[in-house]
């Protein structure tokens, strides 16, 4: 597929959020990528403000970004420890409403993102960080992002929010997370998206044609557990299934190999943890 180059950042930053802002979308516009791009500095959660105007009828292609989240959450309705106090330099919480065809198959959006996100990262000169099964991006042992991607219908279309929670520096005390400055790319919450943002509109449209078999590669190359004994852990975190992590198919299934043969794990309500031996 082929590759987005990032939206020019300007030569100066802007002075605030707001005009960091709208420098990105004018920097989108430039580069052929029509996408509003709005800040909020707190919200309940931005994925949800995004459903929420899909779901009125008033969905259009936007970022929306925020400085605080006091709902924000992640997979399974789980929290996203919010870092807004901390300043600009803390994280990234951002959400993309794009819309799809109609009927189109969604099985491994959330992995192609990751993809994205990683490969966005490189070229910012961040090496080390890998992909975890199915929406997670890890530096080291640790959480740097979190993808969670949600949908809502509309008479023309199949749009998706994508939400994406970067770490910029890890949260104090959360010994398993992890932040982007650690690995010295020092990028704030706009570089990153002048990076991510294209890369991000351009994979979406090849998405929805080819779906996520393109990217299978890629992801399975960035694949943090490949070869490593793992378990499956059901809802209530309890062990479902164990054995030595393969790797993705065209679909965005997980397949490892058990004591039984190979088994497939879908996008279910799962986690994925290294097995304690």
């Amino acid at each position: 597929m082929s590759v987005a180059a990032p939206a020019s950042p300007p030569a100066r930053p802007p002075d605030d959020d707001a005009a960091a802002a709208a420098a990105l979308q004018a920097a989108l516009e430039a580069a052929g990528h029509g996408c509003a791009v709005r800040w909020l500095s707190q919200t309940g959660s931005t994925n949800s403000d995004l459903l929420a105007e899909v779901r009125a009828g008033r969905g259009t292609v936007e970022c929306l970004v925020a400085g605080h989240q006091s709902a924000g959450r992640g997979r399974r309705s789980r929290n996203w420890r919010d870092q807004g106090a901390q300043g600009a330099e803390a994280s990234l919480l951002c959400s993309l409403a794009w819309p799809l065809p109609r009927g189109c198959e969604l099985a491994g959006l959330s992995l192609a993102v990751g993809v994205w996100l990683a490969q966005s990262l490189q070229a910012l000169g961040l090496r080390e960080a890998r992909l975890k099964w199915p929406n997670d991006l890890l530096l080291g042992p640790r959480k740097l992002a979190g993808v969670l991607v949600e949908v809502a219908d509309a008479p023309d279309a199949r749009w998706v929010v994508i939400g994406i929670g970067l770490n910029l520096r890890p949260p104090p005390g959360l010994q398993q997370a992890a932040g982007l400055h650690q690995a010295g790319v020092r990028a704030g919450r706009w570089g990153v998206l002048h990076a991510l943002l294209p890369r991000l509109m351009c994979g979406l449209q090849g998405f929805a044609q080819h779906g996520f078999a393109p990217w299978m590669e890629d992801w399975n190359r960035l694949h943090a557990w490949a070869e490593l004994p793992v378990q499956v852990l059901d809802e209530h975190g309890a062990p479902r299934l164990r054995g030595q992590a393969l790797g993705v198919d065209a679909q965005g299934f997980l397949w490892l190999r058990t004591a039984q043969g190979r088994e497939r794990v879908t996008d279910g309500d799962v986690s994925l943890r290294v097995q304690e031996d």
